[in-house]
């Protein structure tokens, strides 16, 4: 069974550590392997524990395995989301969480089920609790950039509704992968 829960700051290592795991398979044809190596080491890791935290989660969701070996066994953690508001295409996202809406569009940050866990259901109950989240406050549509070799996450987010909007963009920081741009509406 996936409970759906809001984060807290004891999540932080979890949630860093399913970010690694994800990024190490889902990643692998995608970035150089070097600055995947990188991207997802224990250092790596620890910073990201340590920044989120000490941040809000306000706009942090869990997903937990009730019952399943196969989960973080300390915290039962096998996947997060982040959203808030839709930010431009080169800013970092500041988890502010769900807002009332300045211009009516949220974004999904980021979304991550531990690769053990992919495709039994935790990230569409991930999705769910976002979009009745985003909902509740307001929002009329919601967005997401994902890397555009990203098959498996763009299958994903169709599936969801999701439509690309033909925006895109090249991530400078990660090798010059270019991202695209999709969007649907909260209800």
């Amino acid at each position: 069974m996936i409970h759906i829960r809001p984060a807290g700051a004891a999540d932080g290592l979890a949630i860093a550590q399913i970010r690694a795991e994800s990024w190490r398979i889902a990643y692998v044809d995608v970035l150089p392997a070097q600055m995947l190596a990188e991207l997802t080491d224990s250092a790596a890791v620890a910073r990201e524990a340590e920044w989120r935290s000490a941040h809000l989660m306000d706009g942090v969701l869990i997903a937990e395995a009730v019952g399943d070996s196969g989960a973080d066994p300390e915290t039962g953690l096998i996947g997060f989301a982040a959203f808030g508001p839709e930010r431009a295409e080169d800013d970092e996202p500041g988890w502010p969480g769900p807002q009332p809406p300045e211009h009516g569009r949220a974004e999904l940050y980021a979304i991550y089920v531990a690769p053990g866990h992919w495709s039994m259901g935790a990230g569409k109950a991930l999705m769910d609790g976002v979009l009745a989240l985003v909902a509740s406050v307001g929002y009329t549509d919601i967005s997401l950039w994902v890397m555009e070799a990203n098959e498996r996450g763009r299958r994903f987010y169709e599936q969801a509704g999701f439509r690309v909007t033909g925006e895109s963009a090249v991530l400078g920081r990660l090798a010059g992968v270019t991202q695209i741009r999709y969007r649907r509406l909260v209800g």
